[in-house]
């Protein structure tokens, strides 16, 4: 193997010390390399003519030549080039095709200027700008500015050029230099740097000087203002665009070389926003271009280049080079966008939390990958006129304790500048240390704001209700251990799975017979999704359980346990059970995929509960038709009971037992109407009521708002100052006069076709789009900001849940030594890719080139 063919990743070499003679030898050697190349580097004088003064010696003259060396080391930037040439080009030896006032070129006084500026005058001043003659610095104006004695004082005052006066402070609070003013310390005057260039006319800015400092802040405001200062700056840019630059040449070669790496930097940047958002890991086991074993990162790159030849011709000319050549492709500079991009995406979160003001939190923890417990952290806010939840990080290590969470959410709040005082909700999962009256985390959080509702999560609550009816009774736990045996059962073996699929697959039905599911699982369908298998496949399964015991070829201890499970399919209560569970559960889920929506809001999940419950109590009245559609799904033997002997009472060993009243003999249908049936419809009725009760406080605060309709002006008053009363700091006692008006206002929308019929959403949410659609939030501010802080109220826990699924994407048992830094950008990247598809390229260059800057040798 020719071993220049070989390719050795830069991170496999092992690490050389050099020696110092070694390195000064190197060091002197790359000295000569770069006089050399100085020397046949053509100079700015060969692109013009030269018009040296007669009385210029041969010392002077050699300063272009003979100035102090310079070391251009590969990798320098071309800007380098241009300031020294632009410091050479400025001595007073040369005068590069300008006839300049010495005075001008040497001291950058404004106030040595001549009277009449020549063209030339003009052209180099400009060159220059305004900055080199602003001579703003305190020390100099404190030492040089004129004294102005105050002649009315009857104490010796005098006034004399401040440093303010160079800035001016808009109404908003900003700073705006004034870039145009100069000062002079020859006569301690200011003078207009545009005007003195350009005016036709003359005052003291560009003739003389300013000096009446008591009246100079007016008197600047009004220069600033004027036509003649206006003109002026127009005549400046007009002006500057025909002056030629005497570096034109460099500057060329700098923006295509700029402009080459822009074009890089932007390919680079989508490769890594289309791996991060989907959660995919960037680097294998090499950074070598052609290895099948680079990494995601790398080979997408090598797979546009396919198509790319700009970005093939790159990575043939500077990849696989190692360290110490530039060409943006390695590790580092991957990392180092991806921290800029996490960075701007982060701040742009921060930033519309801030701009909403109002927000809720939501709390969970989780172990990852690394056993590290991860705290994650979410937020509901506005966006203009749609709530959303925003994941911002996880907190690693905080503790399963309220004071632990506490101190870690205080934190991030504090280094965020995020005022605890605008919360206005919190929602965490059903847990104590979370959700504990007194020494919980909403207990802490209420402490230091009392206007923060805990609103307990209505995913979580649902679910406990139905773990709560799944167990109430030993028939219902008897039925889902069944379920969950015949998972374990089929899936146990290769061989019974395979029979089991290959049945399914010949039955023709309407609706796809599905494989049974587990119902021991985290996930809040899973109970749902077994009963409907069973259900859909309940003649296909037993028919394959019979085939299975009746098989000679298997095991004993298979055939046993598939007849076992067959003649528990054969009982009514396990057809009755299968058909009543599946229509509890389908709705059951249906209400909690409603609930997961992140835009949903309180009143409406409170509704979503209470249709629930009415649902299930339609239920109790319906043991007949259950048994009706059992007898049309397969032919069932008889129940559980029916089988069973009636144990006789012994007189002899109880003689008291046997003069008691004998038991009321009920039929077997009866029975477990009575036992198992009921139960179970009573405790999902309580424990929805249970779970309700815990909205009384929300609905008691802004349930009016979605009862408007209905509620005659002095309800709408009263319940408008109790919500004043509550948020005295954010409302004011007009809230009431502007419902009643707004009320009459929304309802003539209500009678349009296109109005909040067209979209299913709540109507707290619809009549904020109102007010924010029409733009009449100025009339009813009030209105405005109770609905904002309404719509705000984090109703349930799910988008934490759903930032573990993406922590257990990213951070998996390939990648667990992950750093946390890392670990959240990536995290961010790939949750809110809706913000990070709107960001702009061009801002990520700009903060890529600020943050380090890259330097590129461009050969003259």
């Amino acid at each position: 193997m020719d071993r220049h063919k070989i390719q050795l990743d830069r991170h496999k070499k092992k690490q050389e010390y050099k020696s110092g003679s070694y390195k000064r030898k190197i060091a002197k050697e790359k000295n000569k390399r770069n006089e050399e190349v100085v020397a046949k580097s053509r100079r700015m004088t060969d692109y013009m003519k030269l018009n040296v003064s007669p009385d210029i010696n041969d010392e002077t003259c050699s300063l272009a030549s003979s100035s102090h060396p310079q070391n251009y080391e590969d990798g320098e930037k071309i800007s380098e080039i241009v300031e020294e040439v632009l410091e050479v080009s400025s001595t007073p030896a040369v005068s590069v095709g300008l006839v300049l006032n010495e005075n001008i070129c040497s001291e950058n006084d404004i106030g040595l200027w001549p009277e009449n500026m020549t063209s030339s005058n003009i052209d180099y001043c400009i060159k220059i700008g305004a900055s080199a003659f602003q001579n703003c610095d305190k020390d100099i104006i404190d030492n040089k500015s004129f004294k102005q004695s105050d002649r009315h004082s009857e104490k010796n005052f005098t006034r004399k050029c401040q440093t303010n006066f160079f800035e001016r402070k808009t109404r908003n609070g900003e700073i705006i230099k004034r870039s145009w003013l100069c000062f002079s310390p020859n006569n301690g005057h200011v003078y207009c740097f545009v005007c003195k260039l350009f005016s036709q006319t003359r005052s003291q800015f560009t003739h003389g000087g300013y000096c009446d400092w008591k009246n100079a802040v007016t008197r600047l405001v009004e220069h600033e203002i004027s036509k003649n200062h206006l003109n002026s700056v127009i005549n400046l840019a007009a002006r500057s665009r025909e002056v030629g630059r005497i570096d034109q040449k460099l500057t060329e070669q700098a923006e295509d070389e700029a402009k080459t790496w822009g074009e890089i930097l932007r390919r680079l940047i989508s490769v890594i926003v289309f791996i991060s958002e989907r959660g995919l890991a960037f680097r294998g086991e090499n950074e070598t271009f052609g290895s099948p074993k680079n990494g995601n990162y790398l080979g997408i790159l090598e797979l546009i280049a396919k198509y790319d030849h700009f970005l093939n011709d790159h990575i043939k000319k500077n990849g696989n080079q190692g360290s110490g050549h530039t060409n943006y492709l390695s590790s580092k500079i991957c990392e180092e966008i991806v921290q800029l991009i996490g960075k701007k995406v982060f701040n742009e979160v921060i930033s519309r939390i801030k701009h909403s003001k109002y927000y809720s939190i939501s709390l969970d923890s989780t172990p990852d990958e690394g056993h590290v417990d991860q705290l994650t952290l979410i937020f509901r806010y506005l966006e203009e006129n749609i709530p959303v939840e925003r994941f911002v990080a996880f907190m690693p290590n905080q503790g399963h304790k309220s004071k632990d969470m506490f101190k870690g959410l205080d934190t991030f709040l504090k280094e965020n500048d995020l005022d605890i005082q605008n919360c206005r909700g919190q929602s965490y999962d059903n847990a104590s240390s979370m959700s504990g009256k007194y020494n919980g985390l909403q207990a802490l959080v209420l402490a230091e704001n009392n206007l923060a509702l805990w609103v307990p999560c209505a995913g979580h609550s649902l679910n406990l209700v139905v773990q709560a009816a799944a167990e109430c009774c030993l028939s219902a736990v008897s039925f889902f251990d069944f379920l969950e045996e015949l998972y374990v059962y089929f899936t146990a073996s290769t061989n019974r799975y395979k029979v089991l699929t290959d049945c399914l697959k010949r039955t023709e039905t309407k609706n796809p017979i599905l494989i049974p599911k587990r119902t021991k699982t985290t996930r809040w369908s899973c109970r749902a999704d077994a009963t409907k298998a069973l259900l859909r496949g309940y003649k296909e399964i037993k028919n394959v359980l019979l085939e299975i015991s009746e098989n000679k070829e298997e095991l004993g201890k298979s055939r046993i346990v598939a007849l076992s499970l067959y003649k528990k399919m054969l009982k009514i209560q396990t057809g009755l059970y299968a058909v009543f569970w599946n229509d509890i559960l389908g709705q059951v889920n249906k209400t909690s995929e409603t609930l997961q929506n992140p835009r949903l809001d309180v009143n409406t999940a409170v509704l979503a509960l209470k249709s629930l419950r009415s649902f299930i109590g339609t239920k109790r009245d319906s043991f007949e038709e259950y048994v009706v559609k059992v007898a049309e799904l397969d032919d069932f033997v008889e129940y559980d009971s029916e089988t069973q002997r009636k144990r006789k009472i012994n007189v002899r060993l109880s003689p008291l037992d046997s003069v008691q009243t004998p038991e009321i003999e009920m039929s077997s249908s009866n029975r477990f109407r009575i036992q198992s049936f009921l139960p179970v419809i009573d405790q999902l009725e309580s424990s929805l009521k249970q779970r309700l009760d815990a909205y009384k406080l929300v609905d008691n605060r802004f349930g009016f708002l979605c009862k408007l309709d209905i509620l005659d002006d002095k309800k709408i008053i009263l319940a408008a100052q109790n919500l004043v009363k509550l948020y005295d700091n954010d409302l004011d006692d007009q809230l009431g006069n502007e419902l009643i008006q707004f009320k009459a206002f929304y309802q003539e929308f209500l009678k349009d076709d296109d109005g909040k019929n067209d979209k299913v959403i709540s109507q707290e949410r619809w009549m904020y789009q109102l007010l924010i659609e029409k733009n009449v939030k100025d009339c009813f501010p009030n209105i405005e900001v109770a609905l904002r802080m309404y719509l705000s109220l984090m109703v349930t826990n799910s988008s934490g849940e759903r930032s573990f699924s993406k922590l257990k994407l990213i951070k998996n048992r390939l990648r667990t030594s992950m750093t946390e830094e890392r670990l959240n950008t990536l995290a961010l990247l790939s949750i809110e890719s809706d913000i990070l598809r709107q960001i702009n390229y061009e801002d990520i260059i700009s903060d890529f080139i600020n943050t380090k800057l890259r330097r590129k040798l461009i050969k003259v």
